[in-house]
């Protein structure tokens, strides 16, 4: 057969006799009955993700404020152009690189390090902007403190920036890495190869230089810690971190001393790479695996609180036996309060894990330290801290082990709470497609986990929502929430729907959290009378975090209790949790009212959701037991166990059920399917029982309101709600397919009437279109390419959103045949 173009849309075939072969079937999922108010999914964001170029310029080395609205990068000067007669000037600008400031709301770019007349020009690299917003250091060659800072010879310092959205201006620089003997001179030593960190409101920050206390050891680095807050006079300003030894190292292996620092977001806890015994009262140089060669550097904490200096410094890079890793470990990240940190490590006995084979030098992987898993505010108890490794595959019930990248992951950053974290992983077997090829030594695919997630989510996808662009990307770094990633790349034109210029540039890629609220009815309540206390709840069906900053409610007869209420306590609300917010009705008559429940939060881009919640005056008469129910995740267009709940008379009187109405978006979805109330009378204090089954028509969080009503117009009501799921399968009518040729596939249990991508997972570049029929199945004739790997092929089928399925198929190449040539055995 003759060869399909790459990336043809081939219409599916309509064979009823094959589908019945074909297309599966999925089970139903259990009933997890819950007594609380459940929250309908709100559509306040589209899913997916969208990406955006940061600035005009060539850049890379990005760092984004909490907000998700400001980024600074290191870019290539722009050459300036002044007209001189006839003939436009070009004044060159030798410099590598400055430093740019972008306000993701307005576009505007501008450029922070220009060279300040009558100084000599200078590098700027490895910008870091404070979780405020506010405040922007960087590493210079220029001397931009002209009092301090001498300019004399090769040098390097670190100065920080008030930006001019917060009273600063553009160009003004302070000295921060000063000398530690109080002079406040410039130390001009700063090691460039380290980027500074700095604290959430921009006045603590640390960098790596020489420790010249050492004696003939010029190579051995210490950290300092800045407190800007202590006049530049004051010793006390500048403090070596904890850890360091005070004599030179004295021992068979190589010192590099410490480095990489990573500030907590409240600057108590910093972070760091070390190559002594740093968590020792008194440390002492560390030791490596062979002679003569580096000393293993580890990962540690070190409080700068702790008085006790048993305590001061934490081992954070520990096997299960509380030894160092072997292998080493390096890239700590620390999120807002020091509770979570994250490092990356070869070592194959942090965790119990699939690793691949390997010999001395095995690929890194990301882990994860909870240092506070009871959440007591303690950090490093014996027993309450927990380690996990991100960089895996998912765990299944066949699998429950998990299986390590098979080749290198790096470079990772966490969000504000801890809760994601996103990393660089050139690892072919963490996503169902390959990335192919790939750019710089430390570029890779992008992938992001969240606490308890089954499985990683690669946000480098190219803009038909399937494909992976090139593997080209690095240095993420992540907003408060995580909702926004910046990063560096080589395939900007992949990511972006209306391009990019050819180079390395900054881009930033927003994945907004999807929210779930429901209307709510507390049916009828004494006039006069507060009601009892309700709960709502807001879900985040994620991917990133929810920062609720305020609740409000537009009608004073239901009155919010914030003591009762943890959506406005000001923490996020991670992907796939949820907050409650707590309220009562008090009505001043026997009319029906109704007001709206607004959970928003503050700042740029930020989400809101709103729920309607109503009640009545009235002598109440009916109550409904249990006071909500969750179906839990059931295949689309399977039936969930029925749900039943008792409704009972709480008056005085005998009543009875009039009618049960279903009210939300969703209400097709629910059926009463037992009713054993309506029309029957109901004596005080008995029940009668009604059943509701739900069969999910669509993907997503599915609520409605069930409500129950007397011939006198008293009512209650129950909330009730599940999780549709696509459950994708496939099936291939032959094992094997000859190269060139095609084989038939056939699915089921996808969107109905939507448009699919078939891959070969290794080869995401020859790429086939179907589309679904109205019941979420397909069939379709997939063409091999003639010249395609043989062996067995992982066939991928994705929608834009949601979830894959995969096949395997054999694909057979003919044996290579050749001709005889006389004098060659063959005439």
């Amino acid at each position: 057969m003759a060869a399909r173009s790459r990336g043809r849309t081939w219409v599916s075939a309509s064979a009823s006799a094959l589908a019945a072969g074909l297309i599966l079937s999925a089970g139903a999922a259990s009933v997890a009955a819950r007594p609380i108010v459940i929250l309908e999914q709100v559509e306040s964001a589209p899913p997916g993700t969208s990406a955006q170029p940061v600035g005009d310029q060539l850049g890379s080395h990005a760092s984004i404020s909490g907000d998700g609205k400001y980024v600074v990068y290191q870019g290539v000067p722009e050459q300036s152009v002044t007209a001189s007669g006839e003939t436009p000037e070009v004044s060159f600008d030798e410099r590598e690189s400055t430093i740019y400031l972008s306000n993701r709301e307005d576009g505007s770019t501008i450029e922070l390090t220009p060279v300040p007349v009558g100084l000599r020009s200078g590098n700027s690299i490895s910008p870091i902007i404070s979780g405020d917003g506010c405040s922007v250091v960087t590493i210079t060659e220029m001397a931009l403190d002209v009092f301090r800072d001498d300019d004399a010879g090769t040098r390097w310092d670190v100065y920080r920036s008030v930006l001019p959205h917060c009273e600063g201006v553009v160009g003004n620089w302070e000295l921060v890495s000063t000398r530690n003997d109080g002079s406040s001179l410039a130390r001009d030593d700063i090691r460039p190869d380290f980027s500074p960190t700095v604290s959430r409101s921009g006045t603590a920050i640390a960098f790596v230089h020489p420790d010249e206390r050492l004696f003939g050891a010029p190579d051995v680095n210490a950290i300092t810690l800045i407190d800007l807050t202590v006049p530049a006079s004051d010793p006390g300003r500048a403090q070596i971190v904890a850890g360091m030894p005070i004599d030179r190292p004295n021992t068979v292996f190589v010192h590099v001393g410490l480095d990489q620092p990573a500030l907590s977001g409240d600057g108590r806890y910093l972070a760091y790479r070390s190559d002594a015994s740093s968590a020792e009262a008194v440390p002492v140089w560390g030791t490596g695996l062979i002679d003569g060669a580096s000393a293993t550097q580890q990962v540690f904490v070190w409080d700068r609180l702790e008085p006790n200096p048993f305590r001061q410094v934490q081992l954070v890079s520990a096997l299960p036996t509380g030894e160092p890793t072997t292998a080493g470990a390096g890239e700590p990240v620390v999120s807002r309060t020091g509770r979570v940190i994250a490092f990356s490590s070869g070592d194959q006995g942090l965790v119990p894990s699939v690793f691949p084979t390997c010999t001395d030098d095995c690929p890194t992987q990301i882990f994860r330290l909870d240092r506070d898993i009871d959440a007591d505010s303690v950090y490093d108890e014996p027993g309450e801290t927990a380690l996990e490794i991100v960089s895996a595959e998912p765990i299944t019930a066949e699998a429950p082990t998990p299986v390590a990248g098979r080749a290198a992951s790096s470079q990772p950053t966490l969000s504000a709470d801890g809760q994601l974290i996103a990393f660089v992983s050139k690892a072919p077997n963490l996503q169902l497609i390959d990335a192919p090829g790939s750019g710089a030594a430390l570029d890779g695919d992008i992938l992001v986990a969240g606490t308890g997630d089954i499985s990683l989510r690669r946000i480098t996808v190219s803009t038909d929502g399937v494909r992976p662009t090139i593997g080209a990307h690095s240095r993420p770094d992540l907003s408060d929430s995580g909702r926004i990633t910046v990063f560096d790349t080589l395939a900007a034109a992949q990511l972006i729907d209306e391009g990019a210029a050819p180079g390395r540039q900054v881009v930033a890629l927003s994945s907004p959290s999807r929210l779930a609220l429901a209307d709510a009815d507390v049916g009828t309540t004494v006039v006069g009378l507060e009601s009892a206390g309700w709960f709502v709840s807001l879900v985040n069906e994620g991917p990133s975090a929810f920062d609720p900053a305020t609740v409000t409610v537009d009608d004073r007869r239901f009155a919010i209790n914030p003591d009762e209420s943890s959506c406005v306590i000001g923490t996020l609300v991670p992907a796939g949790a949820r907050c409650n917010v707590s309220f009562t009705f008090t009505p001043t008559s026997e009319a029906a009212v109704s007001a709206t429940i607004t959970i928003a939060e503050q700042g740029f881009e930020a989400l809101s959701v709103s729920a309607s919640v109503s009640g009545s005056g009235g002598d109440p008469t009916l109550q409904i037991y249990p006071g909500g129910g969750d179906f839990g995740e059931v295949a689309v267009g399977q039936s969930a166990i029925e749900f039943l709940f008792d409704v009972s008379n709480v008056g005085f009187v005998s009543s009875s059920v009039e009618r049960i109405e279903i009210a939300g978006a969703q209400a097709s979805e629910f059926a009463v399917t037992t009713n054993q109330c309506v029309d029957r009378p109901l004596n005080p204090r008995a029940n009668c029982a009604v059943g509701v089954t739900f069969t999910p028509s669509e993907a997503g969080r599915r609520t409605i309101l069930i409500e129950v009503f007397t011939p006198l117009g008293q009512s209650t009501s129950v909330i009730l709600a599940g999780d549709g799921v696509f459950e994708p399968q496939l099936v291939t009518l032959e094992n094997t397919v000859q190269a060139g040729e095609e084989f038939v596939l056939g699915g089921s249990g996808y969107p109905a009437n939507t448009e699919l991508v078939v891959v070969f997972n290794d080869d995401p570049g020859d790429m086939v279109h179907v589309t679904t029929n109205d019941g979420g199945g397909f069939i379709a004739f997939i063409p091999v390419q003639p010249n395609a790997s043989g062996g067995d092929r992982l066939v991928v089928v994705q929608p834009p959103h949601g979830v894959a399925a995969v096949a395997t198929i054999e694909v057979i190449q003919d044996e290579p045949m050749y001709i005889g040539v006389p004098g060659f055995g063959l005439g």
